[in-house]
């Protein structure tokens, strides 16, 4: 399974959660409806609805568990050295959680599209999950080694570089092995957050 998967959470809802992903991937979220998820996952409607009052409420728990799952991955051993070695390892870790988790990074991207997800909303999550994150890129600029931009332009280009680099790399594999597309994919990554040469 792609989610998050807690020890108190029951299997039937941990089935209905990697059918309802496994739906959203392949059909596309508009296109699933809550009857073909609780089918699919051998569980009556009002099964499904005792769980997640609506649709968007079992969106948002995937979506709150891909971050949540993500989150781990970037923080399961301490970041080390300066913030550009330390934002460089958050960056391959990511990578490397989305190869792992093609699911998960396919629902991120359907929600990066979806007007029911304001960019707030994304970055609010962000935050919730990932608030390292925002402190690193905080201090960085502090010190001098990031532009003074706006923390929800920052979060805003992190998130959607890695979203398209993500993509490309699970397409096409033999890219991510490839050091050129590991230096620049981070490079290009880099020179977007620093300050403008004087």
């Amino acid at each position: 399974m792609n989610h998050v998967s807690s020890p108190a959470r029951p299997r039937r809802l941990a089935n209905l959660l990697d059918t309802a992903l496994s739906l959203f991937v392949a059909q596309g979220i508009q296109a699933t409806s809550t009857a073909s998820i609780a089918k699919a996952a051998g569980v009556a409607n009002g099964t499904l609805f005792h769980h997640f009052a609506t649709k968007q409420a079992l969106v948002d728990q995937l979506y709150l568990d891909a971050k949540t799952s993500l989150a781990q991955a970037l923080t399961a051993t301490p970041l080390t050295g300066t913030a550009a070695d330390q934002l460089q390892q958050c960056w391959q870790r990511s990578l490397n959680w989305a190869k792992l988790h093609p699911r998960q990074l396919c629902l991120m991207q359907q929600l990066s599209h979806d007007p029911a997800y304001s960019m707030a909303r994304h970055h609010a999550l962000m935050l919730e999950t990932m608030p390292f994150l925002a402190e690193l890129l905080t201090n960085a600029q502090q010190q001098g080694m990031l532009a003074p931009v706006p923390l929800p332009l920052l979060l805003n280009f992190c998130h959607h570089h890695f979203l398209s680099t993500a993509r490309l790399f699970v397409d096409q594999p033999e890219l991510a092995t490839d050091p050129d597309y590991q230096h620049w994919a981070f490079q290009l990554l880099w020179q977007g957050l620093r300050p403008a040469e004087t």
